[in-house]
């Protein structure tokens, strides 16, 4: 297998900075991506490269991880750059929180382009070098949304349920060259998505839910994301860490 080289949509804070940090100290050169916002980019950037083990790089790419030409594009500086990509997370992600009544047309096909769509894409990217290599962890950030429908709405609960989709036909198909691929199912991450801007009296209202002390973090996520990236007989599992909100 060549040098580790992992990719973090959406990275730049949340749970996806989170993962690419735990990514850099297992020794991983990193490539996270983020869409528009320059001034949390530039502070992941300092972040990541604060922490990065000696000989390992930190890439960080512009760009809309729903459209396929940018997809294409981001994966072609990261191989040329670090190499081929060896962990992929799509974390990627948009949740406009809207009722079914209040959802426009463009609003549901933005939340499955880019929730979806992108993950879709950089899989289809990524993919032949994981079949060279006989190598290959992918992991999908969906959502307890996929579950029960969750709080968000329906274009964020369906976009959602796909990638379970997604990870499971990928699962099936990839194990036979060394490829695992799952889920992560999060629920009422504090420090991540909308649930940052809400306030205390919103968030009681979360704790209300579920069945620990606390609401969840990005670190509770990565957890999970560790035990998936060093678990071999481990695919096409949709692993939820959502304080008891669902079980199945």
């Amino acid at each position: 297998m060549s040098a580790s080289v992992g990719v973090v949509t959406g990275g730049t804070r949340g749970i996806g900075l989170t993962i690419a940090d735990r990514l850099l100290q297992r020794g991983y050169s990193v490539a996270i991506t983020y869409k528009e916002n320059e001034e949390s980019a530039r502070s992941a950037e300092n972040y990541l490269n604060d922490r990065k083990a000696a000989g390992r790089r930190v890439l960080i790419l512009k760009g809309d991880a729903g459209d396929p030409d940018s997809v294409i594009e981001h994966h072609r500086a990261v191989r040329d750059q670090l190499g081929p990509v060896t962990v992929l997370v799509n974390n990627a992600g948009i949740m406009p929180a809207k009722s079914f009544e209040e959802v426009s047309v463009q609003e549901w096909n933005e939340t499955i382009r880019i929730n979806l769509s992108g993950a879709f894409y950089w899989c289809r990217e990524v993919i032949p070098d994981m079949k060279e290599m006989n190598f290959g962890r992918i992991v999908n950030i969906s959502s307890i949304a996929a579950r029960g429908g969750g709080v968000i709405g329906p274009h964020y609960a369906a976009s959602k349920a796909g990638m379970l989709g997604l990870t499971r036909y990928a699962a099936r198909d990839l194990g036979k060259h060394g490829i695992t691929v799952n889920a992560i199912a999060p629920a009422f991450i504090e420090d991540a998505g909308i649930f940052t801007e809400w306030s205390d009296e919103k968030k009681a209202d979360l704790r209300a839910k579920i069945f620990v002390a606390r609401l969840g973090t990005s670190s509770d996520v990565a957890r999970a994301f560790e035990y998936l990236l060093d678990s071999p007989f481990v695919t096409g599992v949709a692993l939820d860490v959502n304080g008891g909100a669902f079980m199945i």
